[in-house]
């Protein structure tokens, strides 16, 4: 979801966390910097947990987890603000999937309060096209423990040898792989040229593309056009 559909991190979860951190008094603020150092944690309140436990701070969880009810707010209003945008080649693909009658499964750490407000607006015309989402609440343990990959496979009553996870972190290509399926690494909008990239995916690319900017391959098979289509994810499976 976040980094793979939309530019959500830096731009949105990132400001809702400072903005809960400033109306609990604390004198939290992570830069940009810090905020791509915290994403190799998987989902939000385990962040605000991590930083509390690196900075020796006093909250307890109960307090950790009424800071991340009020990013949840937060971030909402940015969602229906409109500044979170979905990426290239997004609706696309998912349009082309779904013509094909490809099932398709949303599956994130984030919370489903988080979730909702994004998909009734970004993506309200295509929310019928997924078979399920999974959230952070359904799952016990997350990315990279493969268990949100598993129950995707287990409701899709599919093989996970015709299955293939689009992904945008190292923690998801990870769970991904664990879950036994291929994966695919879009890299995030906010990669920096000296990141690490992880060589685990079947392939990786800069973007999904459109026809006016077209994908990048990182590593990989080849793409078949100049962005990654239906043909393309039934290549790297075979």
């Amino acid at each position: 979801m976040d980094g793979t559909i939309a530019d959500t991190e830096l731009c949105g979860h990132r400001v809702a966390f400072n903005m809960a951190f400033k109306d609990f008094d604390l004198d939290w603020n992570w830069n940009e910097s810090q905020y791509l150092d915290l994403l190799k944690i998987s989902g939000g309140l385990n962040r605000i947990i991590h930083y509390r436990n690196k900075i020796n701070s006093e909250l307890d969880e109960s307090q950790c987890s009424e800071i991340q009810e009020r990013k949840r707010f937060h971030y909402k209003k940015l969602i229906q603000s409109g500044k979170i945008k979905v990426r290239d080649g997004v609706l696309r693909l998912i349009n082309e999937l779904y013509s094909s009658d490809i099932e398709q499964y949303i599956v994130t750490t984030s919370g489903r309060d988080s979730l909702d407000p994004f998909l009734k607006t970004s993506l309200s015309s295509q929310l019928n096209h997924f078979s399920g989402i999974i959230t952070y609440e359904d799952v016990s343990r997350h990315k990279p423990f493969p268990d949100a990959y598993k129950l995707a496979l287990k409701l899709s009553k599919q093989s996970y040898l015709n299955c293939i996870a689009i992904e945008d972190s190292t923690i998801g290509v990870e769970a991904a792989m664990a879950a036994n399926l291929n994966c695919l690494l879009i890299l995030p909008p906010w990669t920096s040229s000296n990141q690490k990239i992880t060589k685990k995916a079947n392939a990786c690319l800069n973007s999904l593309g459109n026809f006016d900017n077209p994908s990048k391959l990182i590593y990989g098979k080849n793409l078949i056009t100049s962005q990654v289509d239906f043909d393309y994810l039934t290549n790297i499976i075979n």
